[in-house]
């Protein structure tokens, strides 16, 4: 048994906290204050109710918190369920509060274990790493409830530095056994969000906007949709394999969900909500964050990706932003600059001197 927190408390934080104690563990669910009312429904109900096709039961949680320090002290495992647009604020406050022995864990990564160990001392002997992608799809399905559409299935993640990968992986194996990645930047770009979520949602604007009850994967997936999922894909493939990454290909999932008849395995997946607006991560995280990186990446390796450059500059216009300039980039990383194997160098071993 571990002594769980968990960092976040809207669908993904609630989900992972209900599973953690339905499979054994002690946990503490944390949430800042955007999320009280989440936390304060739990409260009410002593727990959260889980369905779906996941562990399924009520799960007490005994610890809520709203303060981070008393929330991390401890924790032998943090599993952070955050946007990544909010990584850097949580890790200029989580840094100072880690102690030696604790394991840190983004889910979904996007590259989170680097923002932390560069925000700022972090006590040595922490493990810090992140997995591929989400670690399973699920949303609220009403007050202190919700709803997992798949059971979580292994998957790949990476320490930072990726020498202390191996570490990681065991210190997770009770919590959520996962497989090696190369480091936390394959893991990040492996995951079905890169490829999948702007380009749905995009060229799905108008039932979006008409609609805040709109699910992409029930309405909005069509020839088109996939054909620009496969072109991301297409594009992301050689720079993958200049960077010396595994490539993970997640069009053919999208093929089985739009064969509505078929499949019905599937159909939990399909009734998964959002995006409610185009201010939803779907867009605005992936954008600002998963894309940008990755064409920051491209750009330094001389090569340019026109879909995936196009798809986060429509996302700019329609949102009034410019995520080509104002989001995550290599540079933000620490990783400007460099070759790629000297970024793979970098993710290995850890930035001079740390």
């Amino acid at each position: 048994m571990k002594n769980i927190c968990i960092i976040g408390a809207g669908g993904t934080g609630c989900t992972m906290a209900a599973d953690m104690v339905l499979k054994g563990h002690e946990v503490t669910l944390y949430a800042d204050p955007a999320w009280q009312g989440a936390l304060e429904e739990v409260r009410a109900a002593g727990g959260i109710r889980m369905i779906g096709q996941a562990a399924t039961g009520f799960a007490p949680i005994s610890r809520l918190e709203n303060d981070l320090e008393r929330a991390v002290r401890g924790a032998d495992v943090i599993l952070v369920a955050l946007m990544a647009t909010r990584h850097e604020e949580l890790a200029e406050t989580l840094a100072p509060l880690l102690s030696e022995g604790q394991t840190v864990c983004f889910s979904a990564g996007n590259c989170g274990s680097v923002v932390l160990r560069r925000a700022g001392k972090v006590c040595s002997g922490v493990l810090i790493g992140e997995m591929q992608g989400n670690v399973y799809p699920c949303r609220f399905s009403g007050p202190a409830e919700v709803r997992c559409a798949f059971p979580y299935m292994e998957k790949k993640a990476a320490a930072f530095p990726g020498r202390d990968t191996p570490a990681f992986i065991e210190a997770m194996r009770e919590a959520y056994a996962c497989t090696p990645a190369r480091n936390v930047m394959e893991a990040c770009f492996n995951s079905p969000n890169l490829s999948i979520h702007l380009a749905g949602s995009l060229l799905n604007t108008g039932g979006i906007e008409r609609d805040p009850a709109f699910r992409m994967y029930a309405q909005g997936l069509t020839p088109g949709v996939l054909a620009c999922i496969r072109e991301v894909e297409r594009e992301k493939a050689p720079v993958m394999e200049r960077m010396g990454f595994a490539n993970a290909v997640h069009a053919g999932m999208i093929e089985k969900l739009m064969r509505y008849g078929e499949f019905p395995e599937l159909d939990d997946f399909r009734q998964v909500s959002g995006p409610s607006s185009m201010r939803h991560r779907y867009i605005t995280e992936d954008a600002s964050v998963g894309q940008s990186l990755f064409l920051s990446l491209a750009h330094s390796l001389g090569m340019t990706l026109p879909c995936m450059e196009s798809l986060v500059l429509l996302a700019g216009v329609i949102n009034g932003e410019n995520y080509l300039r104002d989001g995550m980039t290599l540079a933000s990383l620490g990783l400007d600059g460099l070759s790629a194997g000297e970024i793979n160098e970098r993710l290995h071993n850890g930035f001079p001197g740390a």
